[in-house]
């Protein structure tokens, strides 16, 4: 069976059967301050839209606060920013909490590329280790964003392949959070054999993968599909389609590994208890 440790995300309400002790806390660039009474999973820059970027806390690095265009952050511009970026995530955290996991995001190809990523990122995971050497640093694959003249660099399957071909060559610890509907959306997935076949080319990367992200999407009233909303029926919009699937997502992810899962749902308890049920009708585990 597959093994996932849950993250809490939001206030949602969980069932007692499943253990929380790591909740996920936004970690942007506008944070000023953090609070948890759980075990931290800082949820780093995205740079989905405009940020204020003039609060204190970030006025103190300024290569940050110069990154940017139109307001949307610009990730990873250099090994500079790298160092002022894991001084800002040092700087919003307490040292009586507990980082567990810091999940970073891809830069854009405007600017960068998958080699200078890596240049960059490494400097950021010495400094990083040094003051959380306890702490996961997982990387999420990205699709879509308000951000104008590049996409993300990590946003279809064979992008996070070479990602883990880097990560083997260089010896890194950095590992994937996995966002499987995002994965679908950069391939435009609408056939019932795409899901399936996407979870079978993932089996070989799985190892490099350290944490799972799954969410729903739910018609609105203008018949746009909304992410983050709904649960696996909405998704799939077919009973058997979404049973094939939740066993193929069970074969994938069917090893020794206890990865961290995030549900990320904004539509409300219903919704998440719902997937949650899906996932355990298949014996998804969590420990």
């Amino acid at each position: 069976m597959a093994k996932f440790e849950m993250i809490k995300y939001r206030s949602h309400k969980y069932p007692q059967n499943i253990p929380l002790r790591i909740e996920e806390i936004a970690a942007h660039l506008d944070v000023c301050k953090i609070e948890s009474l759980l075990d931290l999973s800082l949820h780093t820059e995205y740079s989905y839209d405009k940020r204020k970027l003039n609060s204190e806390t970030v006025s103190a690095f300024p290569e940050i606060v110069a990154a940017q265009k139109n307001g949307v952050p610009q990730l990873w511009k250099n090994e500079v920013w790298s160092l002022q970026f894991a001084g800002f995530i040092i700087s919003l955290v307490d040292t009586s909490q507990q980082v567990r996991i810091i999940e970073i995001h891809p830069p854009f190809d405007d600017y960068a590329n998958l080699r200078s990523f890596v240049s960059a990122y490494k400097v950021f995971e010495s400094k990083i280790k040094e003051h959380f050497p306890k702490a996961e640093i997982l990387i999420e694959n990205r699709c879509g964003s308000l951000y104008r003249g590049g996409k993300f660099i990590i946003s279809k399957i064979q992008d996070v392949f070479d990602l883990c071909n880097e990560i083997e060559r260089i010896g890194l610890s950095l590992r994937i959070a996995y966002d499987l509907p995002q994965i679908y959306t950069a391939h435009n997935t609408s056939k019932e054999d795409a899901y399936f076949s996407i979870l079978e080319k993932t089996k070989d990367i799985r190892k490099y993968i350290g944490g799972v992200h799954l969410w729903g999407k739910r018609l609105s009233d203008t018949g746009r599909k909304i992410s983050h909303c709904g649960d696996l029926t909405s998704y799939f919009g077919n009973d058997s389609i979404k049973a094939a699937f939740l066993k193929a997502f069970n074969d994938c992810f069917d090893d020794d590994i206890v990865r961290k899962m995030v549900l990320e749902v904004n539509s409300g308890n219903k919704d998440l208890l719902s997937i949650i049920a899906d996932l355990q009708s298949t014996n998804d585990d969590f420990v």
